[in-house]
């Protein structure tokens, strides 16, 4: 999960052109279950970082679509980045019509 997060930040920052979140990241927290089993649960969630003053705050329902679409490309390629070695296509199916152009052409530059 660290080398993910360790991507993720590094494209957040080389991509997002905004001026409100540093960085984004996945965290997980594992769920206590009342009995004793050997099987664990994790919840995991996408939390941003604000730039001014350090906050994590869970992105959902306070981020806007364009930000929602670029974190889940982000997401997909730093997870592809970590987990598939010597792979050359990679399907971005997400739509990019909520993304402002400045965010469009950093995204193009960060898949090349």
């Amino acid at each position: 999960m660290a080398e993910i997060n360790k991507i993720l930040k590094e494209l957040w920052r080389n991509t997002y052109n905004g001026e409100d979140i540093d960085y984004i990241e996945i965290c997980s927290d594992e769920e206590s279950s009342g009995a004793s089993t050997k099987r664990r649960t994790y919840n995991y969630r996408v939390v941003m970082v604000k730039r001014h003053n350090g906050a994590r705050l869970d992105m959902r329902g306070r981020c806007s679509a364009g930000q929602k679409v670029l974190a889940c490309l982000l997401i997909r390629l730093a997870l592809a980045e970590v987990f598939c070695l010597h792979c050359g296509v990679l399907a971005l199916d997400e739509p990019t019509t909520n993304l402002d152009e400045e965010n469009i052409a950093s995204l193009a530059h960060s898949l090349v």
